[in-house]
């Protein structure tokens, strides 16, 4: 009680006016990036305990309905979890990739894997191969965006995620070209593409539908991956869904699993 009494006590210093938020922004999305920027800073540590609910209403000068929409999202994303009688305690910062994060892991004797254990977020890298680009819809995915018009263009791209120079995954981007001016120019390496949407461009991930198959990488998966061709990889598509009825985005990622585990929230 104590504690959480100090954080109260300096909770105003890093409170802002909701007056000064972004009129392009959704409230429960300006608290939701202040709560979050805030855990990530370390303001609020695994365990801490956020301010209740009511604190939040008075300090953000928000309703109730707004608090608890910033709150799930936090939940949804891994940063705290809701526990009656005691309310929002702070998780360990997850190590994102997209919706995925990485363990890594070893094999025992009897192929079970051992133990994982979290990785450091310094070690993953991102490179861009293709930077964003217009073009029409792949043909090569599973998912076909069928309430567009066939006219309408998208914005392409691919990249390269990898933990301690070991590439990971391999991933090819889709996304409809409207509510992204000056894509292209936004800076895409080493950055989390689900932040940049969200930041940038007030896009949040709301959900989506996902369909993963085991396959061998062919020549240019396993040139990317550094495996050799024929290794088995897995193949996950996503159409992913926003805070926009209008706007959902795919992803086509090949990953490699021999090294790591995959697990996240979808």
């Amino acid at each position: 009680m104590e504690k959480l009494q100090q954080d109260f006590n300096q909770f105003p210093t890093f409170i802002h006016d909701m007056t000064d938020q972004p009129n392009r922004i959704p409230q429960y999305q300006y608290l939701y990036e202040t709560l979050r920027q805030d855990i990530i800073r370390g303001v609020f540590k695994a365990g801490d305990l956020l301010p209740s609910e009511s604190v939040l209403q008075q300090q953000f000068r928000l309703t109730q309905p707004t608090i608890r929409q910033a709150l799930s999202l936090l939940v949804q994303e891994g940063y705290i979890r809701k526990h009656q009688g005691k309310g929002s305690i702070v998780q360990a910062i997850p190590v994102g990739l997209g919706v995925m994060s990485l363990k890594t892991h070893s094999v025992t004797a009897d192929e079970k894997p051992a133990a994982s254990d979290e990785l450091s977020a310094e070690l993953i890298t991102t490179t861009i191969l293709v930077k964003p680009y217009l073009r029409a819809f792949p043909l090569e995915l599973l998912f076909y965006p069928t309430d567009e018009n066939p006219t309408t263009t998208y914005y392409y791209m691919e990249r390269l995620r990898s933990v301690n120079n070991t590439p990971v995954f391999y991933e090819k981007l889709i996304l409809p070209n409207r509510y992204l001016p000056n894509l292209p120019r936004q800076r895409l390496s080493n950055r989390s593409f689900f932040d940049l949407l969200r930041t940038k461009y007030g896009l949040v991930v709301s959900g989506g539908e996902q369909k993963i198959q085991a396959l061998t990488a062919d020549e240019p998966i396993a040139k990317q991956l550094q495996v050799k061709p024929g290794r088995p990889v897995l193949r996950l598509e996503k159409r992913i869904d926003t805070n926009k009825s209008d706007f959902s985005f795919f992803s086509l990622l090949f990953a490699r699993t021999d090294q790591f585990l995959l697990q996240g929230r979808f």
